[in-house]
C-alpha cells in the first residue's frame, strides 16, 4: 500500500515472502503480477533507502532503519533524486 511505511529489513522480508508465494505452482498469474507489482514497489523504496543512507552525508543523514514510504520515493523520483 502506498502509505505504509517500511523500515528497510520489513521491506526486505516482504520481498522474501512475497518471492516464495510467487514459486508456487498454484499462484495465478493475476496473484503473481499483483505480487510483482508489489516487489517492484518494495525493491524501490529498498534501493531510495540505500541511496539515501549512502548519501547521508552529504544532505541530511538518514539512518538504515528509518522507514521509508512508497509516496517518498515518488517524491524523490519525481525531484530527480
Amino acid at each position: 500500500m502506498p502509505d505504509e511505511k517500511y523500515t528497510f529489513e520489513q521491506a526486505r522480508m516482504r520481498l522474501e515472502e512475497i518471492a516464495a508465494e510467487v514459486r508456487k505452482k498454484d499462484t495465478s498469474l493475476e496473484k503473481s503480477l499483483d505480487l510483482l507489482e508489489e516487489g517492484v514497489r518494495l525493491a524501490n523504496i529498498c534501493t531510495e533507502m540505500v541511496d539515501r543512507t549512502d548519501t547521508g552525508a552529504d544532505a541530511g543523514h538518514v539512518e538504515p532503519d528509518e522507514s521509508v514510504g512508497a509516496d517518498d520515493v515518488v517524491t524523490a523520483a519525481a525531484d530527480g533524486q
